[in-house]
């Protein structure tokens, strides 16, 4: 089944366009609507994104949330240096973009200080977002078991199976569905364990600090 297929469009193209031109890994962001269903399905969050209501501010944060913890992942698993900070600049007066009002009432809510001194709204965006990436990669872990969440971010960015793919906005990005993620649980997880995977795992499931 097909956890995109529930839904239409839960996340307003033209967001996740915006989104992933801060990404490092931006042609393969189809993990993140992906991802999104899952959350929604467990209730954390909405089926749909919608950008006139109060919370957007938050769906926003979890939205690039996603988009960096893909980052983080493929990151580690290229057996590169991992950029610990996001690189998305998101804070504006014209939607998608929230406010440096809107990120700041956010970030009160949630405790979540600039490190820089003064304070800024893109500083606060970069911190809630870390903050809301670690977050979202424990509550995966919950709902999706360590191997079924390695599994579909390896996945989604090794861009397999060209049967599955279909084109996202100007990327091609494999669409993941629980039964693909399902078929190749076993050959990811137990095959082909290099040091770069198994490194990866350990970050995934908690056991290793990137500082």
């Amino acid at each position: 089944m097909n956890i995109v297929d529930q839904m239409q469009e839960p996340i307003p193209k033209y967001v996740l366009e915006e989104v992933a031109r801060g990404l490092d890994h931006r042609d393969d962001y189809g993990w993140i609507p992906w991802a999104w269903a899952v959350l929604s399905g467990a209730g954390d969050v909405p089926v749909q994104v919608d950008e006139e209501i109060a919370e957007y501010p938050g769906h926003l944060v979890t939205i690039v949330g996603l988009g960096h913890l893909f980052d983080l992942f493929q990151d580690i698993l290229s057996g590169g240096a991992a950029d610990l900070e996001p690189d998305v600049e998101l804070v504006g007066e014209i939607r998608p973009q929230i406010t440096t009002i809107e990120i700041a009432r956010y970030c009160e809510r949630q405790g979540i200080y600039d490190r820089q001194d003064p304070e800024t709204g893109s500083g606060l965006f970069r911190e809630a977002v870390v903050a809301r990436s670690a977050e979202l990669r424990h509550r995966l872990l919950e709902i999706l078991g360590g191997g079924r969440l390695f599994t579909s971010l390896h996945l989604a960015g090794q861009r397999v199976l060209d049967a599955e793919r279909a084109d996202v906005g100007t990327s091609d990005s494999l669409i993941l569905t629980e039964d693909l993620v399902d078929a190749h649980l076993n050959v990811t997880v137990n095959e082909d364990f290099s040091v770069d995977k198994q490194r990866t795992f350990a970050w995934l499931e908690g056991d290793l600090d990137l500082g």
